[in-house]
């Protein structure tokens, strides 16, 4: 049996410009078996694209502004994936949207993190322009991940990104990661 889990994104169904979108267009036609896992954003963003800024600057520079996002941590998305690879007669022909269990601001998570780290972490909100010399200055990023980015952190800004399932607790039998347990299980990565 041939069966295709391919790892997609949250709202690839109606965003027909995301590659992810022609895939799964593709992948429904072409005769095979799939699953689709649609992971919201990934908690670990802020632990590793991000972890210089926070660590060493105490802050976030995000173009998000205030919008939501319903981060959801890798380890989840792993756990799915492993439910739906071993078992996949119950997950053929499905689309598992995977989110954590709360959308949270940038403002929130910087919150969250000055919590656990006993520090002020600062929640800058940048226009495109200068999130776009912060990236490719600061954090070295190729225009190419700078585009994407950007594109990325406008979904959120526009509150696109804050769409929450229970997903995760319907496939593995157990409720999601919060971004408060994350961060206290990953506080080390952005000590000084």
């Amino acid at each position: 049996m041939k069966h295709i889990v391919f790892l997609s994104l949250q709202g690839a169904e109606s965003n027909a410009i995301v590659p992810h979108a022609k895939i799964e267009k593709w992948l429904r036609s072409s005769g095979l078996l799939w699953t689709f896992l649609r992971p919201s954003f990934f908690m670990q963003n802020l632990s590793t694209t991000h972890v210089a800024e926070i660590r060493d600057h105490s802050q976030i520079i995000i173009p998000a502004g205030n919008g939501r996002t319903a981060f959801v941590d890798v380890a989840d998305i792993a756990a799915v994936a492993f439910e739906v690879l071993t078992d996949p007669e119950n997950h053929i022909g499905r689309a598992w949207t995977l989110t954590g269990p709360a959308a949270n601001s940038y403002s929130e998570v910087a919150e969250i993190l000055s919590r656990e780290l006993s520090r002020t972490i600062r929640y800058l909100r940048p226009g495109l322009g200068r999130y776009a010399v912060h990236a490719r200055r600061d954090l070295a990023m190729p225009w190419a991940m700078v585009l994407i980015t950007a594109a990325i952190y406008t979904v959120a800004r526009l509150d696109r990104a804050s769409g929450l399932t229970d997903d995760v607790r319907t496939v593995t039998g157990r409720p999601p990661t919060s971004f408060a347990d994350f961060a206290h299980r990953e506080r080390t990565v952005w000590l000084p």
